[in-house]
């Protein structure tokens, strides 16, 4: 545990040196963001007991469209001109089925070594949450995607996103009109692929 402490503290006062020494950027980044989705394809896997005591299994997938919306908070970390560290967490719809709290970090890679211009961009986010329903359950969300960064002062930043985003999630069981108890779910998985455009605020 106290070697814990040490490595924390030598790295958070790296930073912070590091920070001092390259002012010519901002290190700390806060913003929102916001985006639309478009699922086009999902899946499925149930199992649960149905009121007359056997066990039902049905499983699917298939291609469709829905569309839902997005919103986040983040902070994040400037580890140098092309890379930054932020975490994010926010409110975002998963088809029909329910709301999510996502939370998530994310790793975005800048090209073009001065900050204060207009560049592309690629990131990865990688994350959990839970879903908001009567019995909210995890979820496991990720996204890659890209973008274009347009340079509004040297501390506003607006970015234009656009990422593929695959979620799994547990959502409740409609059985003939009737949501089945909980205590009668054996697996309650669905997933689902879509395409995510984006705005970001960044300061």
């Amino acid at each position: 545990m106290k070697r814990l402490i040490i490595i924390t503290i030598a790295i958070c006062s790296s930073c912070l040196l590091s920070n001092a020494r390259d002012s010519s950027f901002p290190r700390m980044t806060f913003g929102v963001e916001w985006g639309y989705i478009a699922t086009f394809y999902s899946g499925y896997h149930y199992n649960f007991f149905a009121p007359e005591g056997y066990r039902v299994d049905p499983r699917g997938h298939s291609f469709g469209f829905d569309s839902n919306a997005e919103g986040y908070l983040t902070v994040g970390y400037n580890l140098d001109e092309r890379l930054n560290i932020s975490a994010y967490i926010g409110m975002s719809a998963v088809m029909d089925h329910h709301f999510t709290i996502p939370a998530s970090i994310r790793l975005t890679r800048y090209y073009g070594k001065d900050p204060m211009k207009d560049r592309w961009l690629s990131f990865l986010d990688i994350g959990s949450g839970i879903s908001i329903k009567e019995k909210p359950q995890e979820i496991l969300t990720g996204k890659l995607g890209g973008g274009y960064r347009m340079t509004l002062s040297r501390n506003t930043k607006l970015d234009f996103l656009v990422a593929y985003r695959c979620i799994l999630t547990h959502p409740d069981i409609e059985y003939y009109g009737t949501t089945v108890p909980h205590d009668r779910i054996n697996r309650n998985n669905s997933y689902s692929s879509a395409l995510s455009i984006g705005i970001a605020l960044i300061f």
